[in-house]
């Protein structure tokens, strides 16, 4: 009867909010660098989710969003009320797997979940979705009180939230872009002309340098507003011409879409388009290889490509009809999976 046993204890959620606490100060982190480095990425337009995403997508709602991931990190660090943090966990991992599915449905390339790392919208729901089938599996026994909290514990959270949260927000806040961006590498030619070796990807997080370049610059103040897919074209690039090609073909015309022509030594004018039109000045050599996509984000050069944006030309969005036939499964699984957390 004096015998020992020893009790082998389960792996639960008392454990597994490590893995928990690991994924949130990672998006975190990353979020926060991007917050401080780079402006936000635009959302899909004509989709039946646009407004939330771009309301998601907010600047000022994401800093809150890092502030509180760190939060209730340190709330599961601390084992404060392990029901109630298991419960919203289980929430939140919830709610991720459905805007990650509104982000795929979309056509987002990225969840946006991490940063600038780029993760395909659909891997990001099968993993919160695993995240939250995991949760059910190793779940905290639910009880609808609040047991008494251990002062040191809550104070060392507060403190350690002040300090983390404190830096990122000053991180997040202080570390602004550098507004202007040169344009690239400047010479002197044979003939005395400055020649402009352009270098687009030093653009990134910078105002489009461009604009102040333009013959007639006119109209140009559109591309300070909004969301806009800018290609460099050359005159004498075959492969810029079928660019321009394909685009006038399109029975659905793409929005937001602006040419900026960089004169050549060719003499050879560039095909008409629809689209707003600039021409650089002549007076200057230039050189660059083409055709090069540059995105803006308010006037501010957020990527650049070789080739359009797959969101803009390569993936266009679903009808109204079937995004908005998608909207009841999403209400479904979103009740669904939160419910088994009482049963």
């Amino acid at each position: 009867m004096n015998e020992k046993t020893k009790k082998v204890k389960r792996f639960d959620f008392a454990q597994f909010r490590f893995v928990v606490v690991a994924i949130l100060l990672l998006a975190a982190g990353l979020k926060a660098h991007q917050l401080a480095t780079s402006p936000l990425p635009p959302v899909v337009q004509n989709s039946v989710f646009t407004p939330l995403l771009e309301l998601l997508n907010d600047r000022n709602f994401q800093m809150l969003v890092v502030v509180g991931e760190i939060l209730f990190a340190l709330v599961l660090i601390a084992g404060l009320w392990l029901h109630w943090t298991w419960l919203l966990s289980l929430l939140g991992f919830s709610v991720f797997t459905l805007v990650s599915s509104m982000k795929g449905l979309s056509g987002e390339t990225s969840c946006g979940c991490f940063g600038t790392v780029t993760v395909n919208p659909w891997i990001t729901m099968v993993f919160d979705f695993v995240i939250v089938a995991c949760l059910l599996i190793f779940r905290e026994r639910f009880t609808w009180s609040f047991p008494p909290l251990d002062r040191k514990k809550v104070l060392a959270v507060l403190v350690a939230w002040f300090v983390l949260a404190g830096s990122a927000l000053f991180f997040m806040l202080s570390l602004t872009q550098q507004p202007h961006a040169t344009l690239g590498t400047e010479f002197t030619g044979p003939d005395g002309r400055v020649m402009i070796l352009l270098e687009p990807e030093t653009w990134i997080g910078r105002e489009f340098p461009l604009i102040a370049r333009f013959v007639e610059p006119e109209g140009s103040e559109i591309l300070l507003e909004g969301a806009w897919q800018v290609l460099l074209v050359q005159p004498d690039c075959s492969e810029c011409h079928l660019k321009l090609a394909e685009l006038e073909s399109r029975t659905q015309r793409p929005e937001n879409v602006a040419i900026v022509v960089i004169p050549s030594r060719v003499d050879r004018e560039i095909q008409q388009t629809s689209f707003p039109t600039f021409v650089l000045d002549r007076r200057n050599g230039w050189f660059v290889e083409t055709p090069v996509v540059v995105k803006l984000v308010d006037g501010i050069c957020v990527e650049i490509r070789g080739e359009f944006h797959r969101a803009v030309l390569k993936a266009p969005p679903l009808s109204k009809g079937g995004n908005v036939a998608q909207l009841p499964m999403l209400v479904v699984v979103g009740a669904l999976i939160p419910s088994c957390a009482i049963v």
